[in-house]
Protein backbone atom coordinates (compact mmCIF):
# COMPACT_ATOMS: atom_id res chain seq x y z
CA UNK A 1 0.00 0.00 0.00
CA UNK A 2 2.70 2.77 0.70
CA UNK A 3 3.46 1.86 -3.14
CA UNK A 4 0.05 3.55 -3.69
CA UNK A 5 0.35 6.42 -1.92
CA UNK A 6 4.25 7.32 -3.24
CA UNK A 7 2.92 6.64 -6.90
CA UNK A 8 -0.54 7.86 -6.48
CA UNK A 9 -0.07 11.08 -5.23
CA UNK A 10 2.34 11.76 -8.73
CA UNK A 11 -0.93 10.48 -10.51
CA UNK A 12 -3.12 12.42 -8.41
CA UNK A 13 -1.18 15.77 -9.40
CA UNK A 14 -1.43 14.54 -13.18
CA UNK A 15 -4.97 13.80 -13.08
CA UNK A 16 -5.82 17.07 -11.62
CA UNK A 17 -3.68 18.62 -14.45
CA UNK A 18 -4.91 16.97 -17.13
CA UNK A 19 -8.79 17.31 -15.69
CA UNK A 20 -8.48 20.60 -15.36
CA UNK A 21 -6.94 21.17 -18.99
CA UNK A 22 -9.67 19.19 -20.63
CA UNK A 23 -12.29 20.90 -18.85
CA UNK A 24 -10.13 24.68 -20.00
CA UNK A 25 -10.16 22.90 -23.63
CA UNK A 26 -13.54 22.70 -23.50
CA UNK A 27 -14.30 26.23 -22.62
CA UNK A 28 -11.61 27.49 -25.48
CA UNK A 29 -14.19 25.44 -27.68
CA UNK A 30 -17.60 26.54 -26.42
CA UNK A 31 -16.40 30.40 -25.83
CA UNK A 32 -14.76 30.77 -29.59
CA UNK A 33 -16.61 27.94 -31.83
CA UNK A 34 -19.76 27.84 -29.91
CA UNK A 35 -22.04 24.72 -29.79
CA UNK A 36 -21.87 23.56 -33.55
CA UNK A 37 -18.10 24.21 -34.06
CA UNK A 38 -17.14 22.13 -30.55
CA UNK A 39 -19.74 19.98 -32.02
CA UNK A 40 -17.80 19.28 -35.08
CA UNK A 41 -14.34 19.23 -32.71
CA UNK A 42 -16.22 16.70 -30.43
CA UNK A 43 -17.18 14.59 -33.40
CA UNK A 44 -13.58 14.38 -34.70
CA UNK A 45 -12.08 13.47 -31.28
CA UNK A 46 -14.47 11.13 -30.56
CA UNK A 47 -13.58 9.26 -34.04
CA UNK A 48 -9.99 9.10 -33.45
CA UNK A 49 -10.02 7.61 -29.93
CA UNK A 50 -12.47 5.02 -30.87
CA UNK A 51 -10.12 4.66 -34.27
CA UNK A 52 -6.53 4.59 -31.78
CA UNK A 53 -8.70 2.22 -29.40
CA UNK A 54 -8.98 0.09 -32.14
CA UNK A 55 -4.94 0.79 -33.36
CA UNK A 56 -3.37 0.38 -29.70
CA UNK A 57 -5.49 -2.98 -30.03
CA UNK A 58 -5.54 -3.79 -26.44
CA UNK A 59 -1.11 -3.95 -26.32
CA UNK A 60 -1.47 -1.13 -23.92
CA UNK A 61 -3.26 -3.28 -21.83
CA UNK A 62 -1.22 -6.17 -22.10
CA UNK A 63 2.19 -4.50 -21.55
CA UNK A 64 0.89 -3.13 -17.88
CA UNK A 65 -0.57 -6.97 -17.68
CA UNK A 66 2.78 -8.83 -18.96
CA UNK A 67 5.63 -7.04 -18.44
CA UNK A 68 5.51 -6.99 -14.81
CA UNK A 69 5.57 -10.72 -14.44
CA UNK A 70 8.13 -11.01 -17.02
CA UNK A 71 10.44 -9.05 -15.17
CA UNK A 72 10.05 -11.86 -12.83
CA UNK A 73 10.08 -14.75 -14.32
CA UNK A 74 12.76 -14.22 -17.48
CA UNK A 75 13.78 -10.47 -17.84
CA UNK A 76 16.18 -11.38 -20.41
CA UNK A 77 12.95 -12.20 -22.85
CA UNK A 78 11.53 -8.32 -22.26
CA UNK A 79 13.03 -6.27 -25.19
CA UNK A 80 11.47 -8.85 -27.59
CA UNK A 81 8.37 -8.80 -25.86
CA UNK A 82 8.42 -4.78 -25.95
CA UNK A 83 9.23 -5.13 -29.76
CA UNK A 84 6.22 -7.74 -29.91
CA UNK A 85 4.08 -5.28 -28.35
CA UNK A 86 5.55 -1.76 -30.50
CA UNK A 87 5.63 -2.98 -33.50
CA UNK A 88 2.18 -4.33 -34.11
CA UNK A 89 0.98 -1.08 -32.69
CA UNK A 90 2.60 0.96 -35.55
CA UNK A 91 0.83 -1.28 -38.23
CA UNK A 92 -2.53 -1.88 -36.82
CA UNK A 93 -2.44 2.05 -36.31
CA UNK A 94 -2.31 2.00 -39.80
CA UNK A 95 -4.98 0.29 -40.71
CA UNK A 96 -6.88 2.14 -37.71
CA UNK A 97 -5.60 5.40 -40.26
CA UNK A 98 -7.42 4.14 -43.28
CA UNK A 99 -10.51 3.60 -41.62
CA UNK A 100 -10.78 7.19 -40.59
CA UNK A 101 -10.36 8.10 -44.13
CA UNK A 102 -12.82 5.28 -45.18
CA UNK A 103 -15.39 7.14 -42.30
CA UNK A 104 -14.68 10.89 -43.71
CA UNK A 105 -16.10 9.17 -46.91
CA UNK A 106 -19.60 8.53 -45.41
CA UNK A 107 -19.93 11.58 -43.72
CA UNK A 108 -18.82 13.67 -46.50
CA UNK A 109 -22.80 15.27 -46.03
CA UNK A 110 -20.72 17.25 -43.52
CA UNK A 111 -17.93 18.77 -44.67
CA UNK A 112 -15.75 20.50 -41.51
CA UNK A 113 -16.39 16.71 -39.81
CA UNK A 114 -14.95 14.97 -43.12
CA UNK A 115 -12.31 17.93 -43.43
CA UNK A 116 -10.94 17.05 -39.90
CA UNK A 117 -10.82 12.83 -39.98
CA UNK A 118 -8.61 13.13 -43.41
CA UNK A 119 -6.39 15.87 -41.75
CA UNK A 120 -5.86 13.85 -37.88
CA UNK A 121 -5.20 10.46 -40.02
CA UNK A 122 -2.05 10.48 -40.23
CA UNK A 123 -1.21 11.19 -36.76
CA UNK A 124 -3.09 7.98 -35.50
CA UNK A 125 0.00 5.46 -35.84
CA UNK A 126 2.16 7.49 -34.06
CA UNK A 127 -0.56 7.89 -31.31
CA UNK A 128 -0.80 4.19 -30.91
CA UNK A 129 3.07 3.90 -30.72
CA UNK A 130 2.67 6.53 -27.89
CA UNK A 131 -0.21 4.62 -26.10
CA UNK A 132 2.00 0.72 -25.94
CA UNK A 133 4.93 2.77 -25.21
CA UNK A 134 3.67 5.11 -22.40
CA UNK A 135 2.12 1.78 -21.12
CA UNK A 136 4.96 0.16 -21.06
CA UNK A 137 7.13 3.04 -18.35
CA UNK A 138 4.43 2.11 -16.44
CA UNK A 139 4.85 -1.49 -16.23
CA UNK A 140 8.61 -1.28 -15.89
CA UNK A 141 9.80 1.99 -14.12
CA UNK A 142 6.58 3.28 -12.12
CA UNK A 143 3.97 6.10 -13.12
CA UNK A 144 6.26 9.17 -13.57
CA UNK A 145 6.71 8.95 -16.64
CA UNK A 146 3.55 8.01 -17.93
CA UNK A 147 2.22 10.40 -15.83
CA UNK A 148 4.55 13.22 -16.74
CA UNK A 149 3.45 12.67 -20.80
CA UNK A 150 -0.11 11.39 -21.17
CA UNK A 151 -1.42 13.03 -18.11
CA UNK A 152 0.80 16.43 -17.92
CA UNK A 153 2.47 17.81 -21.20
CA UNK A 154 -0.14 16.05 -23.70
CA UNK A 155 -3.22 17.68 -21.87
CA UNK A 156 -1.49 20.97 -21.31
CA UNK A 157 -0.83 21.05 -24.95
CA UNK A 158 -3.89 20.99 -26.15
CA UNK A 159 -6.35 23.96 -24.83
CA UNK A 160 -3.08 26.26 -25.42
CA UNK A 161 -2.48 25.10 -29.25
CA UNK A 162 -6.82 25.43 -29.42
CA UNK A 163 -6.54 28.90 -28.13
CA UNK A 164 -3.69 29.69 -30.21
CA UNK A 165 -5.57 28.24 -33.43
CA UNK A 166 -8.45 30.14 -32.95
CA UNK A 167 -6.75 33.01 -32.30
CA UNK A 168 -5.41 33.15 -35.46
CA UNK A 169 -8.42 33.22 -37.28
CA UNK A 170 -8.63 29.14 -37.37
CA UNK A 171 -11.37 27.27 -37.89
CA UNK A 172 -13.00 24.24 -35.85
CA UNK A 173 -10.59 21.71 -38.75
CA UNK A 174 -7.62 23.53 -37.61
CA UNK A 175 -8.65 23.16 -34.06
CA UNK A 176 -9.09 19.54 -34.86
CA UNK A 177 -5.87 19.13 -35.74
CA UNK A 178 -4.36 21.22 -33.45
CA UNK A 179 -5.19 18.48 -30.82
CA UNK A 180 -3.31 15.30 -32.37
CA UNK A 181 -0.44 17.34 -32.36
CA UNK A 182 1.35 16.63 -29.30
CA UNK A 183 1.14 12.79 -30.46
CA UNK A 184 4.25 12.56 -32.36
CA UNK A 185 6.01 13.91 -29.50
CA UNK A 186 4.99 11.52 -26.64
CA UNK A 187 5.96 8.86 -29.06
CA UNK A 188 9.45 9.97 -29.26
CA UNK A 189 9.86 10.61 -25.51
CA UNK A 190 7.77 7.01 -24.87
CA UNK A 191 10.36 5.34 -26.76
CA UNK A 192 13.36 7.03 -25.59
CA UNK A 193 12.28 6.23 -21.89
CA UNK A 194 11.40 2.98 -22.47
CA UNK A 195 14.01 2.26 -23.59
CA UNK A 196 16.41 3.85 -21.37
CA UNK A 197 14.22 1.54 -19.01
CA UNK A 198 15.20 -1.77 -20.65
CA UNK A 199 18.85 -0.60 -20.55
CA UNK A 200 19.23 -0.82 -16.99
CA UNK A 201 16.96 -4.00 -16.56
CA UNK A 202 19.01 -6.81 -14.27
CA UNK A 203 19.27 -10.31 -15.98
CA UNK A 204 19.40 -13.24 -14.27
CA UNK A 205 22.53 -15.60 -14.21
CA UNK A 206 23.55 -16.57 -17.05
CA UNK A 207 20.60 -15.37 -19.54
CA UNK A 208 20.91 -12.70 -22.34
CA UNK A 209 18.49 -10.47 -23.65
CA UNK A 210 16.65 -12.29 -26.17
CA UNK A 211 16.08 -10.40 -29.57
CA UNK A 212 12.86 -11.88 -30.91
CA UNK A 213 9.74 -13.11 -29.10
CA UNK A 214 9.76 -16.54 -28.82
CA UNK A 215 7.05 -18.77 -29.62
CA UNK A 216 5.55 -18.59 -25.95
CA UNK A 217 6.15 -14.71 -25.40
CA UNK A 218 3.76 -14.29 -28.67
CA UNK A 219 1.31 -16.59 -27.64
CA UNK A 220 0.83 -15.02 -24.14
CA UNK A 221 0.75 -11.68 -25.74
CA UNK A 222 -1.70 -12.27 -28.01
CA UNK A 223 -4.01 -14.96 -26.04
CA UNK A 224 -4.49 -11.77 -24.02
CA UNK A 225 -4.51 -8.84 -26.34
CA UNK A 226 -6.92 -10.01 -28.68
CA UNK A 227 -10.17 -10.52 -26.89
CA UNK A 228 -8.60 -6.92 -24.80
CA UNK A 229 -8.53 -5.06 -28.37
CA UNK A 230 -11.93 -6.24 -28.27
CA UNK A 231 -12.81 -4.80 -25.39
CA UNK A 232 -10.88 -1.27 -25.80
CA UNK A 233 -12.59 -0.40 -29.04
CA UNK A 234 -15.74 -1.10 -26.81
CA UNK A 235 -14.66 0.57 -23.90
CA UNK A 236 -13.78 3.80 -26.25
CA UNK A 237 -17.37 3.71 -28.10
CA UNK A 238 -18.82 3.27 -24.70
CA UNK A 239 -17.34 6.66 -23.84
CA UNK A 240 -17.33 8.61 -27.26
CA UNK A 241 -19.56 6.33 -29.55
CA UNK A 242 -23.08 8.78 -28.44
CA UNK A 243 -21.22 12.23 -29.06
CA UNK A 244 -20.92 10.60 -32.78
CA UNK A 245 -24.79 9.63 -33.23
CA UNK A 246 -26.03 12.71 -31.47
CA UNK A 247 -24.14 14.53 -34.39
CA UNK A 248 -25.53 12.43 -37.13
CA UNK A 249 -28.86 11.65 -35.80
CA UNK A 250 -29.50 15.49 -34.47
CA UNK A 251 -26.89 17.65 -35.53
CA UNK A 252 -23.50 19.34 -34.55
CA UNK A 253 -25.47 21.65 -32.21
CA UNK A 254 -26.80 18.43 -30.16
CA UNK A 255 -23.21 16.97 -30.52
CA UNK A 256 -21.72 20.09 -29.26
CA UNK A 257 -24.35 20.21 -26.38
CA UNK A 258 -23.37 16.56 -25.00
CA UNK A 259 -20.31 16.43 -26.27
CA UNK A 260 -19.19 19.41 -23.73
CA UNK A 261 -21.76 17.20 -20.52
CA UNK A 262 -19.90 14.72 -21.18
CA UNK A 263 -16.31 16.26 -20.69
CA UNK A 264 -17.79 17.58 -17.11
CA UNK A 265 -18.31 14.49 -15.84
CA UNK A 266 -14.32 13.28 -16.14
CA UNK A 267 -13.75 15.70 -13.61
CA UNK A 268 -15.19 13.45 -10.60
CA UNK A 269 -12.81 10.54 -12.17
CA UNK A 270 -9.61 12.27 -10.87
CA UNK A 271 -9.13 10.06 -8.17
CA UNK A 272 -9.87 7.27 -9.37
CA UNK A 273 -7.78 7.50 -12.85
CA UNK A 274 -4.65 8.02 -10.90
CA UNK A 275 -4.93 5.36 -8.60
CA UNK A 276 -5.79 3.07 -11.58
CA UNK A 277 -2.49 4.36 -13.21
CA UNK A 278 -0.57 3.04 -9.71
CA UNK A 279 -3.04 -0.23 -8.61
CA UNK A 280 -2.88 -2.34 -12.20
CA UNK A 281 0.20 -3.59 -12.22
CA UNK A 282 -0.17 -4.30 -8.53
CA UNK A 283 -2.82 -6.48 -9.33
CA UNK A 284 -1.11 -7.99 -11.65
CA UNK A 285 1.35 -9.13 -9.11
CA UNK A 286 -1.11 -10.11 -6.41
CA UNK A 287 -3.34 -12.23 -8.14
CA UNK A 288 -0.25 -14.01 -10.70
CA UNK A 289 1.27 -14.73 -6.81
CA UNK A 290 -2.66 -15.73 -6.33
CA UNK A 291 -2.58 -13.72 -2.97
CA UNK A 292 -6.33 -12.78 -2.91
CA UNK A 293 -6.36 -11.43 0.23
CA UNK A 294 -3.87 -8.44 -0.55
CA UNK A 295 -5.26 -8.02 -4.11
CA UNK A 296 -8.63 -7.68 -1.70
CA UNK A 297 -7.78 -5.03 0.57
CA UNK A 298 -5.89 -2.69 -2.33
CA UNK A 299 -9.27 -3.10 -4.09
CA UNK A 300 -11.51 -2.23 -0.74
CA UNK A 301 -8.84 0.64 0.85
CA UNK A 302 -8.87 2.37 -3.31
CA UNK A 303 -12.78 1.92 -3.69
CA UNK A 304 -13.29 3.79 -0.37
CA UNK A 305 -11.43 6.54 -0.93
CA UNK A 306 -12.58 7.29 -4.34
CA UNK A 307 -16.13 7.20 -3.02
CA UNK A 308 -15.00 9.92 -0.77
CA UNK A 309 -13.49 12.04 -3.21
CA UNK A 310 -15.30 11.26 -5.82
CA UNK A 311 -19.13 11.07 -5.35
CA UNK A 312 -19.15 14.55 -4.16
CA UNK A 313 -18.13 16.25 -7.09
CA UNK A 314 -21.07 14.08 -9.03
CA UNK A 315 -23.75 15.35 -6.25
CA UNK A 316 -22.55 18.98 -7.18
CA UNK A 317 -22.73 18.00 -10.75
CA UNK A 318 -26.57 16.50 -10.74
CA UNK A 319 -27.75 19.44 -8.46
CA UNK A 320 -26.02 22.43 -10.20
CA UNK A 321 -25.54 21.14 -13.74
CA UNK A 322 -26.58 24.49 -15.23
CA UNK A 323 -24.31 26.50 -13.65
CA UNK A 324 -21.60 24.26 -14.20
CA UNK A 325 -21.61 23.70 -18.33
CA UNK A 326 -22.90 27.36 -18.66
CA UNK A 327 -19.35 28.33 -18.46
CA UNK A 328 -19.01 27.81 -21.95
CA UNK A 329 -21.66 30.58 -22.99
CA UNK A 330 -25.55 30.39 -22.25
CA UNK A 331 -26.48 28.41 -25.05
CA UNK A 332 -24.69 25.72 -23.04
CA UNK A 333 -27.41 25.65 -20.37
CA UNK A 334 -29.68 23.55 -22.76
CA UNK A 335 -27.32 20.60 -21.74
CA UNK A 336 -28.01 20.78 -17.88
CA UNK A 337 -30.08 18.06 -17.64
CA UNK A 338 -27.99 15.62 -19.96
CA UNK A 339 -25.17 16.67 -17.43
CA UNK A 340 -27.39 16.00 -14.06
CA UNK A 341 -28.54 12.46 -15.82
CA UNK A 342 -24.28 11.72 -16.74
CA UNK A 343 -23.45 12.79 -13.21
CA UNK A 344 -25.60 10.09 -11.13
CA UNK A 345 -24.87 7.51 -13.70
CA UNK A 346 -20.83 7.84 -12.97
CA UNK A 347 -20.95 7.95 -9.65
CA UNK A 348 -22.60 4.31 -9.11
CA UNK A 349 -20.05 3.61 -11.86
CA UNK A 350 -17.54 5.20 -9.73
CA UNK A 351 -18.99 3.11 -6.55
CA UNK A 352 -17.67 -0.12 -7.91
CA UNK A 353 -14.09 1.33 -7.82
CA UNK A 354 -11.30 -0.40 -10.59
CA UNK A 355 -13.25 -3.22 -10.66
CA UNK A 356 -12.42 -3.32 -14.33
CA UNK A 357 -8.63 -2.87 -13.71
CA UNK A 358 -9.15 -6.25 -11.34
CA UNK A 359 -11.20 -8.23 -14.14
CA UNK A 360 -8.51 -7.45 -16.53
CA UNK A 361 -5.33 -7.81 -14.43
CA UNK A 362 -6.54 -11.41 -13.49
CA UNK A 363 -6.52 -12.88 -16.94
CA UNK A 364 -10.04 -12.79 -17.67
CA UNK A 365 -9.42 -9.85 -21.02
CA UNK A 366 -11.70 -12.33 -23.48
CA UNK A 367 -14.58 -12.01 -20.12
CA UNK A 368 -14.18 -8.00 -20.05
CA UNK A 369 -14.47 -7.91 -23.98
CA UNK A 370 -17.97 -9.61 -23.82
CA UNK A 371 -19.22 -7.47 -21.64
CA UNK A 372 -18.31 -4.52 -23.13
CA UNK A 373 -20.51 -6.19 -26.52
CA UNK A 374 -23.52 -6.38 -23.97
CA UNK A 375 -22.71 -2.65 -22.82
CA UNK A 376 -22.44 -1.20 -26.13
CA UNK A 377 -25.58 -3.24 -27.66
CA UNK A 378 -27.70 -1.91 -25.04
CA UNK A 379 -26.05 1.73 -25.55
CA UNK A 380 -26.42 1.63 -29.11
CA UNK A 381 -30.43 0.28 -29.16
CA UNK A 382 -31.37 2.76 -26.59
CA UNK A 383 -29.28 5.66 -28.28
CA UNK A 384 -31.44 4.88 -31.54
CA UNK A 385 -34.72 4.52 -29.85
CA UNK A 386 -34.02 7.63 -27.18
CA UNK A 387 -32.43 10.23 -29.13
CA UNK A 388 -34.75 10.90 -31.86
CA UNK A 389 -37.24 12.04 -28.97
CA UNK A 390 -35.42 12.71 -26.68
CA UNK A 391 -32.40 14.13 -28.11
CA UNK A 392 -29.29 14.22 -25.78
CA UNK A 393 -30.94 13.39 -22.61
CA UNK A 394 -32.10 10.20 -24.12
CA UNK A 395 -28.67 10.06 -25.15
CA UNK A 396 -27.65 10.55 -21.81
CA UNK A 397 -30.21 7.62 -20.62
CA UNK A 398 -28.74 5.27 -23.24
CA UNK A 399 -25.23 5.66 -21.97
CA UNK A 400 -25.60 5.44 -18.08
CA UNK A 401 -28.10 2.27 -19.03
CA UNK A 402 -24.84 0.67 -20.78
CA UNK A 403 -22.64 1.69 -18.24
CA UNK A 404 -24.55 0.00 -15.66
CA UNK A 405 -24.57 -3.01 -17.84
CA UNK A 406 -21.10 -2.81 -17.81
CA UNK A 407 -20.00 -2.47 -14.40
CA UNK A 408 -22.81 -4.67 -13.26
CA UNK A 409 -21.38 -8.05 -14.96
CA UNK A 410 -17.71 -6.59 -14.05
CA UNK A 411 -18.74 -6.95 -10.23
CA UNK A 412 -20.36 -10.39 -10.43
CA UNK A 413 -17.28 -11.69 -12.42
CA UNK A 414 -14.65 -10.41 -10.01
CA UNK A 415 -16.59 -11.89 -7.41
CA UNK A 416 -17.07 -15.28 -8.78
CA UNK A 417 -14.29 -15.85 -10.78
CA UNK A 418 -11.59 -14.17 -8.70
CA UNK A 419 -12.57 -14.13 -5.62
CA UNK A 420 -12.54 -10.76 -4.42
CA UNK A 421 -15.50 -9.10 -2.40
CA UNK A 422 -16.40 -6.25 -4.49
CA UNK A 423 -18.71 -4.46 -1.85
CA UNK A 424 -17.59 -5.92 1.61
CA UNK A 425 -15.17 -3.96 3.79
CA UNK A 426 -17.28 -1.33 4.68
CA UNK A 427 -18.08 0.15 1.07
CA UNK A 428 -21.53 0.79 1.36
CA UNK A 429 -21.40 2.33 4.28
CA UNK A 430 -19.19 4.80 3.18
CA UNK A 431 -21.03 5.72 0.44
CA UNK A 432 -24.23 6.29 2.65
CA UNK A 433 -22.61 7.92 5.11
CA UNK A 434 -20.84 10.42 2.01
CA UNK A 435 -24.62 10.64 0.15
CA UNK A 436 -26.15 11.38 3.18
CA UNK A 437 -23.57 14.01 4.76
CA UNK A 438 -22.34 15.64 1.36
CA UNK A 439 -25.47 15.39 -0.44
CA UNK A 440 -28.25 16.50 2.09
CA UNK A 441 -26.72 20.36 2.74
CA UNK A 442 -26.24 21.33 -0.58
CA UNK A 443 -29.24 19.83 -1.73
CA UNK A 444 -31.00 22.23 1.01
CA UNK A 445 -29.07 24.87 -0.31
CA UNK A 446 -30.21 24.35 -3.80
CA UNK A 447 -33.73 24.11 -2.74
CA UNK A 448 -33.61 26.94 -0.98
CA UNK A 449 -31.64 28.85 -3.77
CA UNK A 450 -31.28 28.72 -7.47
CA UNK A 451 -29.08 26.53 -9.72
CA UNK A 452 -26.13 29.49 -9.96
CA UNK A 453 -22.61 29.19 -8.45
CA UNK A 454 -22.67 31.50 -5.48
CA UNK A 455 -25.15 29.01 -4.51
CA UNK A 456 -23.29 26.04 -5.62
CA UNK A 457 -20.08 26.70 -3.64
CA UNK A 458 -21.96 27.61 -0.28
CA UNK A 459 -23.40 23.78 -1.04
CA UNK A 460 -19.87 22.50 -1.84
CA UNK A 461 -18.86 24.29 1.26
CA UNK A 462 -21.47 23.38 3.56
CA UNK A 463 -21.26 19.64 2.30
CA UNK A 464 -17.67 19.29 2.42
CA UNK A 465 -17.47 20.64 6.16
CA UNK A 466 -20.51 17.86 6.76
CA UNK A 467 -18.25 14.96 5.58
CA UNK A 468 -15.15 16.16 7.01
CA UNK A 469 -16.56 15.96 10.46
CA UNK A 470 -18.34 12.72 9.40
CA UNK A 471 -15.16 11.37 8.16
CA UNK A 472 -13.19 12.43 11.25
CA UNK A 473 -15.41 10.50 13.54
CA UNK A 474 -15.51 7.52 11.57
CA UNK A 475 -11.99 7.67 10.51
CA UNK A 476 -11.37 3.96 10.63
CA UNK A 477 -14.63 3.35 8.50
CA UNK A 478 -13.17 5.65 5.78
CA UNK A 479 -9.36 4.67 6.12
CA UNK A 480 -8.62 7.30 7.23
CA UNK A 481 -5.66 6.66 9.42
CA UNK A 482 -4.47 4.26 6.76
CA UNK A 483 -4.30 6.96 4.24
CA UNK A 484 -2.55 9.50 6.67
CA UNK A 485 0.26 6.68 7.33
CA UNK A 486 0.98 6.21 3.72
CA UNK A 487 1.53 9.93 3.39
CA UNK A 488 3.52 10.30 6.26
CA UNK A 489 5.30 7.32 4.74
CA UNK A 490 5.51 8.58 1.67
CA UNK A 491 7.18 12.03 2.70
CA UNK A 492 10.14 9.70 4.72
CA UNK A 493 8.37 10.62 8.19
Amino acid sequence: MGSVARGGAFALLGSVISAVMGLLLVVVLGRVLGTSGAGVVFQSIAAFTIALSLAKFGLDTTAVWLLPRLRTESPGRLRAAVAGLILPAFGVGLVGAGGLLVLSRLVDDQDQLADSLVAMSWALPLASIALVALAGTRALGGVRPFVTVQNILVPTARPLLAWLVTLAGGSAVTVAISWVLPLPVAAVIALAILFSQLRRVRLHPHQYNALTAGRSITRRIWGYTLPRAVSAVLEESMRWLDVLIVGLLAGPTAAGLYGAATRFTNAGMILSTSLRIVVAPMYSQHLGNQDIRSANHLYTVTTIWIITFSVPVYILLTLFGGSMIGLLGEEFREGALALSILAVGMAMVLCAGNIQSVLLMSGHSSVAALNKVAAVTVNVLLLMALVPPLGIVGAALAWVAGMLVDTSLALAQVHRKVGLKPLGGGVVTVLALTVLAFGLPALLLRTLGADTLPTMLAGAALGATCLAVVIWRKQHLFQLEELVALLKRRNGN
